[in-house]
């Protein structure tokens, strides 16, 4: 562990212009004078009013605290990130765009271990928008050794990106469905659809509804790939049946099929392939499009990279009880 500065502690009535000059401040002397000012001659009254005051003396080579904070944000922004003016020790980094947060947790933990440092940020893989915050840091002294900013600036530098935060393309996507909708539900289908590929972006080629016959599948899969369409989304194909035209058309098109399932819930069903080079991915029903479910964890890592990777749908087991109950942060005292 490092060592900290050397503390002193003033008798306010006693100090001298020497005393404070220089010296930081450790705890508040009003709402005017906080903890972390850096005291000047002009701040000697307020001490000899104040009793005993506590500070700490910089050595050769410390930095101050919001001089750190500025350092360690520079050092953790990423793509498309960035990081604000420091606050009492304290500097946030904020969505330049809206896109997929990517956080590298071994390097994060790597930076914390070095001590009197604390980087925190959110999970991996969210999506954000533009202007929210992604991540923080802070000095919890008023003032640290050079050495350990730089220990994290190497670290960042080395091994990094820390941090990034990856755009949402805006793929070609055609959506088919199975399923024999009513008017009512084909509304809620079709606005649903709207809304989901329009947050990430996408430029919807079409939406047909075809009937769940070979055939019909055929045909969808023929024009989505006469549209060049980038991704092919798939709503009533059941991730169980192996007979489905949904596979079975897809093989003879030339696809693959990646992963049939997903390790979450709601949205187990999920399923994910791939067609001349457009990312398809399956949901059982078109009410998976209307609810929170596996498939809105899994869009932001396919308009980031523009593909359906099985890992990237494997790795969503931690974290995947996303009932509403389930959703929460803290422990349910109440």
């Amino acid at each position: 562990m490092l060592t900290v500065m050397r503390a002193h502690k003033l008798e306010g009535r006693k100090a001298t212009p020497a005393d404070v000059e220089g010296r930081v401040l450790v705890h508040d002397l009003g709402p005017d004078l906080r903890k972390g000012t850096v005291l000047t001659r002009e701040h000697l009254d307020r001490v000899l009013q104040a009793g005993e005051v506590h500070i700490v003396e910089l050595e050769p080579g410390d930095i101050h605290e919001d001089a750190a904070a500025k350092r360690l944000a520079a050092a953790l922004a990423g793509t498309n990130l960035e990081p604000q003016s420091p606050v009492q020790s304290q500097a946030r980094l904020i969505a330049g765009r809206r896109g997929l947060v990517r956080v590298r947790a071994d390097l994060v933990d790597a930076i914390n271990a070095l001590g009197y440092v604390s980087v925190f940020t959110l999970m991996d893989g969210q999506a954000v928008t533009t202007g929210e915050e992604v991540a923080g840091c802070k000095v919890t002294p008023v003032a640290v050794p050079g050495r350990l900013i730089e220990d994290a600036e190497r670290i960042a530098r080395e091994q990094g990106p820390i941090l990034e935060l990856l755009p949402f393309r805006p793929l070609r996507t055609f959506v088919v469905a199975t399923e024999r909708l009513k008017p009512k539900a084909r509304d809620l289908f079709r606005a649903a659809v709207t809304a989901k590929l329009g947050w990430y972006g996408a430029e919807v080629l079409a939406v047909r509804e075809v009937a769940r016959t070979s055939d019909a599948v055929a045909r969808a899969y023929r024009e989505a790939a006469d549209m060049e369409a980038e991704l092919i989304l798939f709503a009533g194909a059941s991730a169980i049946d192996p007979l489905d035209p949904a596979y079975a058309e897809l093989t003879n098109a030339g696809g693959q099929l990646l992963q049939l399932g997903a390790p979450m819930h709601p949205g187990s069903m999920l399923w994910l392939a791939r067609l001349d080079g457009a990312a398809v991915v399956g949901v059982a029903s078109c009410a998976g499009f209307g609810r929170s479910s596996s498939l809105d964890l899994l869009l932001p890592f396919v308009f980031a990279y523009g593909r359906a990777d099985a890992k990237d749908l494997l790795r969503l087991g931690h974290g995947g009880l996303i009932e509403s109950a389930a959703g929460r942060r803290f422990p349910p005292y109440s």
